[in-house]
């Protein structure tokens, strides 16, 4: 009687053992599938920031490639203006020459 009883506990510790192993497994499963959760739930919300910021730094590269084409715009008219001025000032000087030349004779 005394080895069936033994036998009886040694099943009933083997049974304590199986069940508890059984549940840490099953624990690590869940715990291991709730992360993968979490992280796919973190990496769609990053990816979605990352969507609206490439989306922002699209629009700012737009509005940047707008006013580098004003301001080229601008430029060539201040140089266009330049280039008149220059002429303009190229001819004050010859009639300077030709007024100093004219008061010199006279003079």
């Amino acid at each position: 009687m005394s080895t069936v009883l033994s036998a009886d506990l040694d099943i009933a510790h083997t049974a304590t053992i199986a069940s508890t192993v059984l549940i840490v497994a099953l624990v690590a499963i869940l715990g291991f599938v709730a992360l993968g959760f979490y992280r796919a739930r973190r990496s769609s919300a990053g990816a979605e920031q990352y969507q609206a910021l490439a989306e922002r730094a699209a629009e700012a590269e737009t509005r940047m490639a707008e006013a580098v084409r004003a301001t080229a715009a601008e430029l060539k008219a201040l140089r266009s203006e330049l280039g008149t001025t220059s002429g303009e000032l190229a001819g004050v000087k010859q009639r300077l020459g030709e007024l100093e030349r004219l008061l010199s004779q006279i003079g």
